[in-house]
């Protein structure tokens, strides 16, 4: 399947954490149009303003009549406000695009990462500069620099929560997929779109309870994964990679979450990036200890029935 096509699926399993980010993104535009309401009467003019988001999610009738009544700023407000409208503006014209980062070969996928997510972040940093103006606190000397941007270390729980999630396009011998471990947080979710020959198993290095993690190289099954209410991690690698499923719905032990488990028949035994062939080796050895059935030790193991437990206790699983 072409690279762009995957993409798009991807995007589509993330569209509930997208669709939550531009809700959260809508209501900040039209508290900050109804604080510049002297600008634009009509309701033509308070289309025009929102731009095309906000068909389908702005009652612009309803948010007409309610910005004609709105109070205007103090005239000394009124900079950073409209600084903050062009930034969310600007964001918005982005367009599907903010949420696809395309990777360069052998750039650091957590700088870039980061880079994204404080661009993202500025929605929040515009949110913050027009409360800081309404309320008259807003100092440009000590508040300017923050449109920009916001770093994710910087975004509060709540912020976090609305986080947007991320496709990320990349080459397999930049897939250190570990390095995004600490923006996997509060319902985030980011998919990686991967090309070329890659480690089979990287995946494996963000299993946490907590955390849905999937890997896969059938491009049609990302459905849980945007269903799911965890955050999550998601890859769509080439044929030739483990695939499995970590679910932390489906139990309390790590062999019960790993709802599939497919290892590949057969590994490339050379070095991948920056992976070397024995790191490969470890990423496979970690997921298959993860994911094994335990077996009874010592007396038990010598015991009937401990050995027939064990053996219906795999049974199961491989039939789960």
């Amino acid at each position: 399947m072409p690279s762009e096509d995957r993409t798009q699926i991807a995007l589509d399993a993330i569209r509930p954490r997208k669709e939550l980010f531009l809700s959260a993104v809508a209501t900040t535009t039209e508290e900050i149009r109804s604080l510049l309401s002297g600008k634009g009467e009509s309701t033509q003019d308070q289309t025009i303003a929102l731009g095309n988001f906000a068909q389908g999610h702005v009652d612009v009738e309803r948010f007409s009549a309610f910005t004609a009544k709105a109070s205007r700023l103090d005239s000394s407000a009124e900079k950073p406000v409209l600084a903050a409208k062009e930034t969310l503006a600007g964001l918005l014209a982005e367009g599907d695009e903010l949420f696809v980062l395309k990777v360069a070969e052998g750039s650091s996928l957590a700088d870039a990462v980061s880079q994204r997510l404080a661009r993202i972040g500025l929605a929040f940093a515009a949110a913050h500069v027009t409360d800081l103006a309404k309320r008259g606190n807003y100092r440009e000397e000590e508040h300017g620099a923050m449109l920009d941007g916001l770093a994710y270390r910087e975004w509060s729980r709540a912020e976090r929560a609305l986080a947007p999630g991320l496709v990320v396009e990349l080459s397999g011998a930049d897939f250190i997929p570990s390095a995004v471990a600490p923006f996997l947080d509060e319902g985030m979710k980011i998919v990686f779109v991967v090309e070329g020959d890659a480690p089979a198993a990287a995946m494996a290095r963000l299993v946490t309870p907590g955390l849905y993690v999937q890997q896969t190289t059938n491009d049609e099954a990302l459905e849980a994964f945007s269903a799911c209410e965890w955050t999550a991690a998601a890859a769509l690698l080439p044929d030739g990679a483990a695939e499995f499923v970590h679910d932390p719905d489906a139990g309390e032990t790590s062999f019960e979450r790993f709802t599939t488990l497919e290892l590949p028949r057969e590994v490339l035994k050379r070095r991948i990036g920056g992976m070397s062939a024995s790191q490969q080796a470890e990423d496979l050895a970690l997921l298959e200890s993860m994911a094994v059935v335990p077996v009874p030790s010592g007396e038990a193991a010598s015991d009937p029935a401990g050995k027939l437990s064990a053996w219906l206790l795999s049974q199961a699983k491989l039939a789960g």
